[in-house]
């Protein structure tokens, strides 16, 4: 092979090499595949090319055909005769001599003309030339262009996995910016281009810098995501980057489906948004509900960034229930709180197994969503069902037994005589303490939060002050006669308190067979799961539904007569279920806990002198031969108190309407003409006073105060309503008043003296504004009344009535087995006293004056019906079947005021905050809540 034939296949491989590399270039799999065949192809040209050169220059009868048969045919094919005469020479000797045949062979080669072979030879290399100076002007093009467009190709067309293995250089100034999440409220920070770095997650990192070379599809990557660069209009390029993960990010071209990154890396490490941390005091433990009826819960909550929001999550097999406690404003990152769980908590009550309680609190991460963090637990042990109820009816069982022995005591005392009077008394007033102590202890004790209250609470308390009483008596005058006298008492007490204690014990057994009827229909239902072959959820609901029988119906035993009866019936169920468990005669079981679950919701006595429950179809309540009526004499004081309560807040709101009415529009609006005028003068008064905004407790602040009343003060006089501004000015006249204090003790710190002066200047303005607003208030309360005469008239009989009927109840509840507590008898005297006031104001007229006697009245009403004295709810059956009142009076439809009056109950009693600052806005916010 000739050098010109060299010159050519090397430019010829250069020509392809290059052109592989810009085809490869587009980095799509169909353009680098073409360009890597096609080098593949060119290689394996040259190569074969080399190999036939290498044999061709071996074959002596083609060297004479290409080189003598080319310029001189006829010597060409002697050439080749002599060749072949050679050959067989060799062969046979019968031929003739060898050397005869190479020598004829010479003078033929010797004959070739050696011209005509050079001018042929030039030719070919002439040509070989040719080719190879334009290939080689080719690839000299294909580099002069751009030489680094080569390289990329050939970089493109080595990679593997979409990522080229030669690192090359994109960009140059880079700048680096990192800017946090926008709920983080930090700053930007600039980085130091390719130096470690570590930033919150979901941080943009801007990455800014010009390009070496243009045309280039430049991106920012991770080796996996990535971002294009984009112009930002002043020459370079800008990618942002918002950090997930801890990444390595660098920049790359893309060219088609590979990627050429630059050396240079930047590494961040991700700091993430923590979950809360939650720390609920006390917690990790167990509590006992019988042993601690009330668990205070503290908590402290931390989050690196902010709180969203912390619940209190209550848990129970598959039941959970979420209170929120807090949502933290402006992103606090410290939240700090406290609730209190109680046994009577609802949750509890229809919880029979172990209860986890927790703290969970929720951050402010819009990143990766928000995050969930939760305290350690607290696992609440409920009692068993009718534990507390037992509990409690066991420890008035021992009240019972302590007057027993008081009874017993005071009928083995021998009549007392002159000599032995002192020794009596102090014996019988020490054994009456001894009984009052028991009592005590039995109506302040906590049984797994239940309490001693309502029917039977009033009912002992009202025995308590009989046997006072009648104590007291027999130690004025100590005969025979006053000490019979306290035996009978103390008898008649007893018999009450036992009649009380029973129906107590018949209304608890009710209420614990109600919701033993629940589990039993639980048990019902797991059985039926069982007969469906779903033994994985059957099982275990089973087990713990015929657990909470079992205890509850131990406990239901020791609620009384009727407790035992249904304790019994709960027993003798569960042996049928048992039987049929034992079986697994599932449908028999479902069928005994489902007829256990009937019967239970008809808590009624099984037999009991012709008054059986469900067998004899007779009403339900206690025997009616008790030797005490005490329980339904208490029920039906606790009826008339609630049925005088009520009528008198209808009349007390009639009476309210009444007035209303009687102050007729002409009165308002000419009022109103006249406001505007005083109005206009209130913020004129107070416009040079502080705004809100000072320090709480500085003079300042109680002139803003003062400012913000006086303004509701004229927003009230323009708007007609005189009885508001009349509030609203006394508020701010205290308020300027309080300003005029602190402002004289500034010690000539000059904003608190000013705002003392400008309060007291505003007060005297204000309080002749006041006063004005007063006697208009009592103009149009005196029109009003004047014109309501007639019906303030019948309302003072009626008022008549109510007092007539408060002192009777009253005089019943001062005697015998309905005896009331001292508080009760006295809240009532006194709810008499304010309806007769009422009664004479109301007959004279005065309508205003009579209408706040009976509020009073009414709210002396309301706390004689307390929690001891108004309702037993602990001991209601769950259907809420108590005894209903025989004698209700029905409202004509154009009197039933209850909606109006509900109004204006909550406007009056919202609307008059003690704060005087808050007292308008916090009518305002009751009467958007009323609409």
């Amino acid at each position: 092979m000739g050098p010109s034939t060299r010159r050519a296949l090397v430019a010829a491989a250069f020509a392809g090499l290059f052109g592989a590399a810009h085809l490869a270039r587009l980095g799509s799999p169909l353009a680098r595949g073409l360009a890597g065949a096609g080098l593949a192809l060119l290689i394996v040209a040259i190569a074969v090319r080399a190999i036939v050169a290498r044999r061709r220059r071996g074959d002596a009868r083609r060297t004479v055909r290409e080189i003598i048969g080319r310029t001189d045919a006829a010597l060409g094919a002697a050439t080749l005769r002599a060749l072949a005469l050679l050959d067989r020479a060799a062969a046979d000797d019968r031929v003739g001599s060898p050397e005869l045949a190479g020598l004829h062979l010479r003078r033929l080669l010797g004959r070739a003309s050696h011209a005509r072979v050079v001018a042929r030879a030039q030719q070919a290399a002439a040509r070989w030339a040719t080719a190879g100076l334009a290939l080689g002007a080719l690839s000299l093009a294909a580099v002069a262009l751009e030489p680094s467009r080569v390289v990329e190709g050939l970089d493109v067309l080595a990679a593997r996995g979409g990522e080229a293995p030669l690192d090359l250089p994109w960009l140059e100034d880079i700048e680096m910016m990192a800017t946090p999440p926008e709920y983080l409220h930090q700053g930007a920070e600039v980085l130091l281009p390719f130096a470690t770095t570590m930033q919150p997650r979901g941080t943009v990192i801007t990455v800014r810098g010009r390009p070496i070379r243009d045309g280039r599809a430049l991106v920012l990557t991770d080796g996996g995501a990535e971002v294009p660069f984009v112009d930002d209009g002043k020459g370079g390029v800008i990618a942002r980057w918002t950090l997930g993960g801890s990444t390595t990010l660098q920049a790359a071209a893309r060219f088609g489906q590979v990627r050429v990154r630059q050396a240079d890396t930047q590494r961040v490490v991700s700091i993430p948004d923590d979950a809360p941390r939650v720390i609920l005091e006390g917690a990790p433990r167990t509590v006992k509900l019988l042993e601690e009826p009330s668990i205070p819960l503290r908590y402290t909550v931390t989050d690196d960034h902010g709180l969203r929001e912390v619940d209190l999550v209550l848990r129970a097999g598959a039941k959970e229930e979420r209170r929120v406690l807090s949502r933290p404003a402006a992103d606090a990152k410290v939240d700090r709180g406290g609730y209190e769980l109680r046994a009577r908590d609802p949750f509890f009550r229809r919880t029979y197994v172990p209860i986890e309680v927790r703290i969970e609190a929720r951050d402010n991460d819009p990143i990766e969503g928000p995050k969930w963090g939760r305290s350690e637990a607290i696992v609440v042990v409920p009692p068993q069902v009718g534990e507390p109820e037992a509990r409690r009816y066991v420890a008035l069982v021992k009240v019972r037994d302590a007057l027993t022995d008081l009874l017993a005591d005071r009928i083995g005392q021998k009549a007392p005589d002159a000599r032995g009077a002192a020794a009596h008394a102090a014996h019988e007033a020490e054994a009456q303490a001894a009984a009052r102590a028991e009592v005590e202890r039995a109506l302040d004790a906590d049984y797994g939060g239940l309490r001693v209250r309502g029917r039977i609470a009033s009912l002992a308390r009202g025995q308590l002050a009989r046997l006072d009483e009648a104590l007291a008596a027999e130690r004025r005058s100590t005969t025979r006669a006053a000490h019979q006298e306290l035996l009978d008492e103390t008898e008649g007490a007893l018999l009450a308190f036992d009649a009380g204690l029973r129906g107590l014990g018949f209304r608890d057994a009710q209420a614990v067979a109600q919701r033993l009827a629940d589990v039993a229909d639980e048990a019902a239902q797991a059985a039926e799961l069982l007969g469906g072959g779903d033994r994985a959820a059957g099982e275990g609901r089973l087990d713990a539904a015929v657990a909470v029988l079992g205890g509850g119906g131990v406990e239901l035993r020791k609620l009384g007569e009727l407790g035992l009866d249904l304790g019994e019936i709960v027993a003798n169920d569960l042996r049928r279920i048992a039987r049929a468990r034992g079986a697994s005669d599932w449908h028999h079981a479902e069928l005994a806990a489902r007829d256990l679950a009937a019967r239970l919701r008809r808590p009624d006595p099984s037999f009991g002198g012709g008054r059986g429950g469900v067998e004899s179809g007779a009403p339900r309540g206690p025997e009616p031969g008790d030797a005490s009526s005490a329980d339904q004499e208490v029920a039906q004081g606790e009826r008339d108190l609630e049925e005088l309560a009520r009528d008198h807040a209808a009349e007390t709101s009639a009476v309210a309407e009444e007035l209303s009415r009687a102050r007729t529009p002409e009165d308002v609006a000419a009022l109103r003409e006249e406001a505007k005028r005083h109005a206009e003068a209130i913020r004129e008064a107070v416009r040079d006073l502080p705004q809100p905004g000072a320090p709480p407790g500085s003079a300042e602040s109680a002139a803003a105060a003062g400012r913000e009343q006086a303004e509701a003060m004229a927003g009230a006089l323009e708007q007609g309503r005189p009885e508001e501004a009349v509030q609203s000015g006394e508020g701010a006249v205290r308020s300027l008043g309080e300003a005029a204090r602190l402002g004289a003790q500034g010690h000539g710190f000059f904003p608190e003296e000013r705002a003392g002066r400008e309060a007291a200047e505003a007060q005297r303005e204000l309080a002749e504004e006041l006063a004005w607003a007063e006697e208009a208030l009592r103009k149009l309360r005196q029109a009003a009344s004047e014109r309501a005469r007639e019906g303030l008239e019948r309302s003072s009989q009626r008022e008549g009535s109510l007092a007539d009927r408060a002192r009777d109840l009253r005089k019943r509840g001062e005697r015998g087995d309905s005896r009331m507590p001292e508080e009760v008898l006295e809240r009532l005297d006194e709810a008499e006293q304010a309806m007769r006031e009422a009664q004479r104001a109301l007959a004279q007229g005065d309508g205003e004056q009579g209408n706040e006697r009976q509020r009073d009245a009414q709210r002396l009403l309301e706390m004689s019906r307390s929690d001891d004295q108004s309702q037993d709810s602990d001991a209601e059956p769950e259907g809420g079947e108590r005894d209903m009142a025989k004698k209700a009076d029905i409202p004509d439809k154009d009197k039933h005021k209850g909606p109006e009056e509900f109004r204006r109950r909550v406007l009056e009693g919202l609307g008059g905050a003690s704060e005087p600052r808050l007292r308008e806005a916090v009518k305002r916010y009751a009467e958007g809540l009323l609409k």
